[in-house]
């Protein structure tokens, strides 16, 4: 397992701690709710979904989260801005931690960082994400916003190098501290398989080694678009679940200290996993401290009694 001599930080989100050494804090994991595809979802563009099925993913996370050690954070996407506002207004009406919230529409992003300045929610809002492809008119409401924490994503088109992609992490770091921001998560950003998808995983470990900083993958993307699970006698959720699953365990495996795991639906596999893996990370993070004389205070996973 992975020793870094570079100090690791940490940040408190709301009672998570997320960051420092390998094995120190255990794996923090990002659920996502109202995403395009999830079966809970009724209207994109104006924010209906099924309450009752969304209820039942959100206690399953939650429950999964007290039963493993893993802290939850919950993602909220809105593909309006009106669908932003309805989802945040259900989530913190239903959930008292901390949230991520989401959307590739700017004026959505915008109408809910309003919100969570509104309702005095940004003690418990991460923006996601802080990246070189912001226009003027978002940072500008970024910096005049309450929001301290967010997802600095640091990915380019022109980055496929490891070189490249830390001189966009480094630049993103230093813009968004102009912003306020001041707890954040780098994100690497995972290509799907074929486009790119592994270089995240050397850019994880690079950015704990040099940087010292909180990490954050979201691994459900790199089998996306997979069209190998989307063969006639592959193409069925076992399969496509199996690889989700698996690029969760990679990332966690390359002390990525937080994983966005996509849909809910997912928590039980997810947390399960994790959890498991958690196990290998710890004992070998204990045998590794012993020879090198290093104490340090490891999370201790569940195992069976």
């Amino acid at each position: 397992m992975f020793v870094f001599k570079k100090e690791q930080k940490s940040f408190d989100i709301r009672g998570i701690t997320i960051g420092g050494y390998p094995g120190e804090n255990p794996t923090v994991l990002i659920g996502g709710l109202f995403f395009k595809g999830q079966s809970i979802v009724e209207n994109t563009k104006e924010g209906l979904f099924d309450k009752k099925a969304a209820k039942d993913w959100l206690d399953t996370g939650i429950s999964m989260a007290e039963r493993t050690g893993h802290p939850l954070i919950v993602e909220a996407y809105g593909r309006s801005a009106v669908a932003m506002e309805r989802h945040l207004s259900w989530l913190v009406d239903n959930y008292d931690g901390p949230f991520m919230y989401e959307s590739s529409n700017v004026s959505a992003r915008k109408s809910a960082t309003e919100f969570c300045n509104e309702a005095g929610l940004t003690e418990r809002a991460i923006y996601n994400s802080v990246n070189i492809s912001m226009d003027e008119a978002e940072r500008a409401f970024l910096k005049e916003s309450s929001i301290s924490m967010a997802v600095l994503l640091g990915w380019s088109p022109k980055a496929s190098s490891l070189k490249d992609r830390m001189e966009v992490i480094e630049n993103t770091v230093v813009e968004a501290k102009t912003f306020g921001i001041e707890k954040f998560l780098v994100d690497p950003g995972t290509m799907p398989v074929g486009a790119g998808y592994g270089l995240e995983l050397r850019t994880t470990m690079a950015v704990k080694s040099e940087l010292g900083l909180p990490t954050c993958l979201a691994p459900h993307n790199a089998p996306s678009a997979w069209k190998f699970i989307r063969e006639e006698d592959l193409d069925q959720e076992e399969t496509a679940s199996s690889a989700v699953i698996a690029s969760i365990v990679a990332a966690q495996l390359f002390a990525t200290d937080c994983i966005m795991y996509g849909s809910m639906r997912r928590s039980r596999e997810v947390f399960t996993a994790v959890a498991l893996t958690q196990n290998a990370i710890a004992a070998s993070v204990a045998e590794a401290n012993q020879v090198l004389g290093v104490e340090k205070h490891l999370f201790e996973p569940i195992a069976s009694e």
